[in-house]
């Protein structure tokens, strides 16, 4: 199957980080990338004839010209195929497809200090906002928390950054006095976080316990879509019935059905790909919708959430 629109590219260059950690440089092939900026990702269309895979990945790093940008891939524990893709099959010369591009974690440029939280590969989008921050002359502090046998890779990849700003742990937060650390920030700092969501949670509720103002709290939940119980998807205009398998997504089955179905992050963060529930009843994996909105059952996100009954009613 081929991409039905997108820019062509290559994979120019693997690099091992970790055992689980690459990061892939890719070279666009005739049409330049669209410009991207700090906190930008991609949704990437990969794989081979046996099937292709659309992943969203943070963009670390991008060249002035369009010619390449790169992504840092965490092999998942239980992907459901794109990363073990990536880290097993792929290669220099492997093609891929920037299939769009959009920025859904920009910093508050009015902002007069930023404190940016990461865990794991939740450090992808900081990579690229500490850099631009630093160039800009920002006031800002990273703090980032990883295993301790992953700290070196860390270190290597924000080296170039000033020691002054930028801390790793191999702890918990909590194990790291982070909480304090918020504690002591002043009432203009902006607070940014990304990780597991182990680590979100956290993050959240020490925000919310120290008082930190909703409106300078920003987070991006990178979420790999679990699979679940089969469904059918019923399109309420045609009449179409589809199949959803324990091991793809909602968004996926409509897809591969032919059904150009709206969508952007592809992790339950943007909420582009909401569509109308006329019946049956959803299972929300989502970060978008409102508790109210998750128990009246009437909207979806089709990227990662399934259904509770054996068929759910769109209006589609």
């Amino acid at each position: 199957m081929v991409e039905r629109s997108g820019y062509p590219a290559v994979i120019a260059e693997v690099e091992v980080l970790t055992p689980t950690l690459r990061k892939f440089v890719i070279a666009a092939q005739g049409t330049r990338f669209p410009a991207v900026s700090a906190g930008s990702h991609v949704v990437l269309g990969f794989g081979d004839a046996s099937r292709r895979y659309k992943n969203a990945y943070s963009v670390v790093s991008a060249t002035p010209d369009g010619r390449e940008l790169s992504v840092i891939v965490r092999r998942a524990p239980q992907s459901r195929g794109g990363s073990v893709f990536l880290h097993d099959q792929a290669q220099d010369g492997t093609p891929v497809t920037v299939l769009s591009s959009a920025n859904l974690f920009p910093v508050v440029k009015t902002a007069r200090r930023h404190l940016m939280l990461s865990a794991g590969v939740g450090i992808t989008p900081f990579l690229a906002h500490a850099r631009a921050l630093e160039a800009e002359g920002a006031d800002y502090t990273l703090h980032h928390f990883c295993r301790p046998e992953e700290k070196p890779a860390f270190e290597a990849l924000l080296a170039t950054l000033p020691p002054g700003r930028i801390f790793i742990h191999d702890r918990p937060p909590e194990d790291a006095g982070m909480k304090e650390r918020m504690a002591a920030e002043g009432i203009a700092t902006h607070l940014y976080f990304c990780g597991p969501e182990g680590f979100m949670g956290w993050v959240e509720q020490a925000a919310d316990a120290l008082g930190f103002v909703a409106a300078k709290v920003h987070s991006e939940h990178f979420f790999v879509p679990e699979g679940g119980r089969p469904f059918t998807a019923v399109l309420a205009r045609s009449g179409e019935r589809i199949e959803v398998a324990g091991d793809e997504t909602l968004l996926e089955a409509l897809e591969r059905s032919g059904v150009d179905a709206p969508c952007m992050c592809r992790g339950g963060a943007c909420g582009a790909c909401a569509l109308e529930v006329l019946d049956g009843v959803p299972e929300h994996r989502d970060h978008v919708l409102s508790e109210q909105e998750k128990a009246e059952g009437r909207t979806i996100l089709t990227c990662v959430s399934r259904a509770r009954t054996d068929t759910l009613t769109l209006n589609l």
